[in-house]
C-alpha cells in the first residue's frame, strides 16, 4: 500500500513539474555528426550541408621565442536550402539588430547552429566609431557610412565582401558601392571590416606588405572557393601571449592554398569566435568580446522561449 502510494506520489508531481526548454542543441534526422576536440576534428554532414573543421598546430619562432601557432580551417560546402545565415541581437525603436552587444555564448544559446563565426563587428563601430562601413543583413541596410578609398584609412578600412543569393561571394574596396547598388545586384548580406584578402583569384598586394598593419593578431576570414564552397580561418594568439598570431600575408596565402578566389579579413581579436553544434570551439585569445551578430550555416532550433528576444 505504502509502495502504491509513492508511485502515485511520484507521478502526480511529474504531473505538476513544468516542461522545461531543451539545453542542447538536437541532430538534424538523417545528419552524420563528429566531435573530436581532443585530437581538433569536427564534422557535420547532410543532404544539404557539410562542415569539416580542422585545427592545427605548429611551432614558430618569433624574436628569438618559440611560441605555438594555433588555427582552424572550416570548409562549408552550403546549400540552396541551407544557405548563410545572419543572427543578431534584436533591433528596438531607436537602434538597429546587432547594434546591442552581449556574450557570444548568449547568441549561440538564442541562435544555435551547425557552424557559426563571428563577423564583421558592426555593431561596436555603430556605438563608437565615425563611420561604419556598408553593411547588409538579409536583404535590409543596417549601416551606409563608409570610409574614403582615395584617402589614407585606418583600420579597419572597411572594405566589403557581397553574398549573393546564387552562393557566390565577392569582396569590394570600401566605396565600391551604395548599399542600394548592393541589393540592386542581388546581394543577401554584405560583410564590411577589411581588406579584402583575395579577389579575383589574386592576393591583394597591400598585404604582402610587412609594414601593412604589421602586427601578427589573431584574426578571422571568410573565402569562397566557389559558390556554396567557402573556408573559413580562425587562428589564435596576441602578440604577447604564448600563441602566436598572424599577419595578413600569411592569412592570405593560406586562404588561397585552400583555393578561395575571393577572401576578406573579418573582425579578429577578442571578437575571433568559431562555434560548432552550439559549442564554441576556438578563440582568439583567452577573452571573448561582447558581440550583437555571428555568421552561421545549419541553423538548428532556438533554445530560447517563443518571442524571448536578446
Amino acid at each position: 500500500m505504502k509502495t502504491m502510494r509513492r508511485m502515485l506520489a511520484v507521478l502526480l508531481l511529474a504531473v505538476m513539474l513544468p516542461v522545461l526548454p531543451i539545453a542542447a542543441a538536437e541532430v538534424p534526422e538523417g545528419s552524420t555528426v563528429v566531435e573530436d576536440p581532443e585530437n581538433g576534428h569536427w564534422e557535420y554532414v547532410s543532404e544539404a550541408l557539410t562542415v569539416k573543421i580542422d585545427r592545427f598546430t605548429e611551432t614558430v619562432k618569433n624574436k628569438n621565442r618559440k611560441r605555438t601557432r594555433e588555427y582552424c580551417v572550416a570548409e562549408i560546402i552550403a546549400s540552396e536550402a541551407s544557405p548563410m545565415k545572419a543572427v543578431m541581437t534584436e533591433a528596438s525603436k531607436k537602434r538597429v539588430a546587432g547594434y546591442k552587444l552581449v556574450s557570444p555564448e548568449l547568441l549561440l544559446e538564442k541562435y544555435p547552429a551547425v557552424f557559426a563565426v563571428s563577423d564583421d563587428l558592426y555593431g561596436i563601430r555603430l556605438q563608437r566609431y565615425k563611420f561604419y562601413g556598408v553593411v547588409i543583413r538579409d536583404g535590409e541596410i543596417l549601416a551606409r557610412k563608409t570610409r574614403n578609398s582615395k584617402k589614407s584609412r585606418p583600420w579597419p578600412n572597411l572594405d566589403t565582401m557581397a553574398v549573393y543569393a546564387d552562393g557566390s561571394m565577392k569582396t569590394f574596396i570600401c566605396d565600391a558601392y551604395t548599399p542600394e547598388e548592393y541589393l540592386e545586384q542581388g546581394a543577401v548580406h554584405v560583410l564590411s571590416f577589411g581588406p579584402w584578402l583575395i579577389s579575383d583569384g589574386e592576393i591583394n598586394p597591400d598585404v604582402l606588405n610587412p609594414k601593412y598593419y604589421p602586427n601578427n593578431e589573431p584574426r578571422v576570414a571568410i573565402g569562397m572557393v566557389e559558390p556554396w564552397h567557402y573556408i573559413v580561418i580562425i587562428v589564435r594568439g596576441r602578440p604577447t601571449s604564448s600563441y602566436a598570431g598572424v599577419h595578413l600575408d600569411w592569412l592570405a596565402e593560406k586562404m588561397k592554398e585552400y583555393g578561395c578566389v575571393e577572401a576578406l579579413n573579418l573582425d579578429g581579436g577578442e571578437t575571433a569566435t568559431m562555434a560548432f553544434m552550439g559549442k564554441v570551439i576556438e578563440t582568439g585569445g583567452a577573452k571573448l568580446r561582447s558581440q550583437g551578430s555571428l555568421i552561421e550555416f545549419g541553423q538548428l532550433f532556438s533554445t530560447a522561449e517563443d518571442g524571448a528576444g536578446i
